[in-house]
């Protein structure tokens, strides 16, 4: 998409009207159709209160676009939720084909697109447009698990095979990860790599809805090494894991010496 293009479809889907718009970002309304027609381009000055009332990243609006949506988030979201690309297809009404042509990187979806990744996936919109904000955000999650499992930054290096140069680049957001290096470092780290994809609204959001008492167990060094077994196996598998847990507890009386 071009800037122009970019302006009027946010602007439509932000409900609001060339005028409106404007008006909100005190320029005359022959210049704004002039901008969303690229007839013209707008000051750096202009760009920021576009940037602001239309609530979209700057780097978004400048052209980043093709490298703000990259196929590996949306790789790392469908998988996260345990979908494949047919079932994201169902539950977004994109065409299987298109989405595995996102992902690939061969195609950028438009906003509409988006919109419908973004709610078939209960991520925000802008997780898939904010490049900046997110890859800082990823640094800051990495460097705090690191601290919180003892590791030295050589030490992640070494399990994640990678130098502790890109580690630190990473932990100070000067760099993205590519999808094996995340997907590797989360690992190492027990995490999903969701995770720390999130932001951080999505984050405080998720821990909201949890109970005091299911955060508290979650600390539970215990609990934590029995999530970390369990996230190797398959869905049959923990299932069988559970039915034998309860039968375990209903009868353990009979088993234990």
């Amino acid at each position: 998409m071009n800037l122009g293009q970019i302006i009027r479809d946010f602007r439509k889907e932000r409900g609001l009207t060339l005028n409106e718009l404007a008006d909100k970002i005190e320029i005359s309304t022959s210049y704004l159709s002039a901008l969303e027609r690229n007839l013209r381009k707008p000051s750096i000055q202009v760009l920021r209160k576009i940037s602001e009332k239309l609530n979209l990243p700057v780097n978004f609006l400048v052209g980043a676009q093709d490298d703000v949506f990259t196929g590996k988030k949306l790789v790392y979201m469908r998988e996260s939720r345990g979908l494949s690309v047919e079932d994201l297809s169902e539950i977004c009404d994109i065409p299987a084909g298109q989405l595995v042509k996102f992902e690939a990187g061969l195609e950028t979806p438009d906003l509409d697109a988006v919109k419908k990744i973004s709610e078939g996936l209960n991520v925000t919109i802008k997780f898939f447009l904010d490049l900046s904000e997110n890859s800082n955000s990823i640094g800051k999650r990495i460097k705090k698990i690191r601290l919180d499992r003892g590791f030295t930054v050589t030490e992640l290096a070494e399990k994640v095979n990678v130098t502790p140069g890109l580690i630190s680049q990473i932990e100070n957001g000067q760099t993205t990860p590519a999808l094996e290096t995340l997907q590797n470092i989360a690992n190492n780290l027990y995490i999903p790599s969701s995770y720390l994809l999130m932001e951080n609204k999505d984050v405080e959001d998720l821990l909201s809805t949890l109970n005091p008492d299911v955060i508290e167990l979650l600390g539970d060094p215990n609990v934590q090494t029995v999530l970390r077994t369990l996230r190797g196996f398959q869905n049959n598998e923990i299932k069988y894991i559970i039915n034998y847990i309860e039968f375990f507890q209903k009868n353990k009386n009979y088993l234990l010496p």
